[in-house]
Formats: structure tokens, C-alpha cells, sequence
């Protein structure tokens, strides 16, 4: 299994990613295959260009040494919607990463972890079998990532957004100025109001680990980005 990683465009700090995660089957005795990893030292806005939900789902990684049994156990299926636009704060050191399984395979997982009685013999041959012969017709899941470290949003400031810069670094820098507006004022809520407010948008971090779902409009124009970066 070969994930694809592509770099579409850098400029001024920005940059935009391509990945192409393959269906990872488990006929080969061990865990099909090792999730995409990366680590969330840049704000990050992922786009779902393509996800069949009918025969994907999408995991993201679990707790401890990646491809380990612990690891294995605590990956979670990310409710991604083709289409859509999810924002993944900078949150130093901790990584972030998905793989590809089957809707059948990813379902048995989920099944796995919630079942705790023993009714295992008859249900699994029938799943392997099913879930090998479709791989072969599932489409890989295809996800655009949007990167930007805090440094850099910091440095925008000093730009002139209409002369200095590209017309998608432009609208990139707009994007994450909005979600991280939306996201900061969020977390003093979940405070209480008795967090300090941040001066400065741009070094918001640790607002949360899990991935926050952007408005349909906004998923529009993250959709516009990309093309212009194209």
C-alpha cells in the first residue's frame, strides 16, 4: 500500500497538500497497512475532495507507537463528508494522522470495542470475504491539506493583502484568521470567560485535537483556494 503525498503549492508560508489515502485491506495476516502521519506544528484546514462513505470510512490514529496493538485499539472513524472543510488547530507535538479501511472492516472494529460478549465464530468469515473481493473497486479517499504555521499568519500584518500577495495566499490567510477567530472565542466559553483572551488570533493552540467542521461557506471557499493554487 502506497499513500500519496503531493505537494500542490508553497508561497509566503503557505502551502498546499495532496493525499491520496488507498483502501488498506487486512487479507495480509497483519494490520493492512500504516495511516499517513503528521505532526500538528501548523494550522491546518483538510478538504474532502473525494469519500465514497457506501464503501470507506477513515480512521484516525490511536494512542501509543504507531501500527502497535494500543495504537490499533483506540484509532477512531472520522464523520468527514466529501465536500467538507475541518480545521486542525496547531497543537505542538502531538501528531495527527488517517488511514483507509473498508466500510465493513472499519465497522467490525468499531463493533470489536463495544462488544463484550462472546459471539465471534459465525460472523467473521463472511466479512473477510466480502470486504477482500471489494477492495479492488474501492476508490481512494482523496483530501487536500492547507498549511500555515502561527508564525507565519503572524507575519501577514505586515503585508499588503491586495499588492504583496497571490490571490489564493490572500484568501488563505482570510480563512484562517476567521476559523481561529471562531475557535479562540469558543475556548473562552468552554472557560467560563476567565481565560485570558489572546491578543494575537494567530498563536491560538491546543484549542482542541479533534478536527472542527467549517460552514458550508467556508468549505467553498477553501474549494476556491485549492483551484487557484492549482
Amino acid at each position: 500500500i502506497r499513500q500519496n503525498r503531493e505537494l500542490v503549492k508553497r508561497e509566503d508560508g503557505f502551502s498546499i497538500w495532496r493525499l491520496d489515502l488507498p483502501v488498506c485491506a487486512e487479507d495480509n495476516g497483519g494490520g493492512g497497512g500504516d495511516p499517513i502521519v503528521e505532526y500538528r506544528n501548523n494550522h491546518r484546514i483538510i478538504f474532502v475532495e473525494k469519500l465514497n462513505k457506501e464503501t470507506s470510512h477513515v480512521l484516525s490514529i490511536g494512542q501509543g507507537i504507531i501500527g502497535s496493538a494500543a495504537e490499533e485499539k483506540t484509532r477512531k472513524r472520522v464523520h468527514w463528508e466529501s465536500g467538507s472543510s475541518y480545521l486542525l488547530p496547531c497543537s505542538k507535538g502531538i501528531a495527527c494522522g488517517w488511514i483507509h479501511k473498508p466500510a465493513t472492516a472499519a465497522e467490525d472494529t468499531e463493533n470489536e470495542k463495544s462488544d463484550n460478549i462472546t459471539s465471534t465464530t459465525t460472523t467473521t468469515t463472511t466479512t473477510t470475504t466480502s470486504s477482500t473481493t471489494s477492495n479492488a473497486h474501492t476508490e481512494d479517499v482523496v483530501i487536500y491539506s492547507l498549511k500555515a504555521s502561527p508564525e507565519t499568519l503572524l507575519g501577514m500584518k505586515d503585508k499588503n493583502l491586495d499588492q504583496d500577495v497571490s490571490c489564493w495566499v490572500k484568501l488563505s490567510y482570510e480563512l484562517f484568521q476567521q476559523r481561529l477567530a471562531k475557535s479562540s472565542q469558543l475556548q473562552t466559553q468552554d472557560d467560563g470567560g476567565a481565560g485570558k483572551k489572546k491578543e494575537n488570533l494567530e498563536d491560538v493552540e491546543n484549542v482542541t485535537t479533534d478536527d472542527i467542521l467549517l460552514s458550508e461557506e467556508e468549505s467553498m471557499a477553501m474549494s476556491l483556494i485549492i483551484e487557484l493554487a492549482k
